[in-house]
């Protein structure tokens, strides 16, 4: 199983992740930031706090993208 090894939030409500194995994905969450789900995410200073454990993208623990969610967004 892959994990996150890098995330690089960017200005425009996408985050780029880079994993173990060299693959990188970026995620766009703009169109999800109505959502009660991600709707936290859309201060942009919030965004921009993202962290990750290699399991999980996490926002003060508030939101949280997992590993194989980051692969379902990604094919979205």
């Amino acid at each position: 199983m892959s994990y996150i090894k890098e995330i690089f939030p960017k200005e425009d409500y996408c985050i780029e992740v880079s994993l173990e194995n060299g693959s990188r994905i970026i995620l766009n969450l703009e169109s999800r930031l109505k959502t009660v789900r991600f709707g936290a995410l859309s201060d942009k200073t919030f965004f921009k706090k993202a962290t990750t454990d290699g399991s999980y993208i996490r926002w003060d623990n508030r939101v949280e993208i997992s590993v194989n969610e980051v692969f379902q967004l990604a094919q979205k």
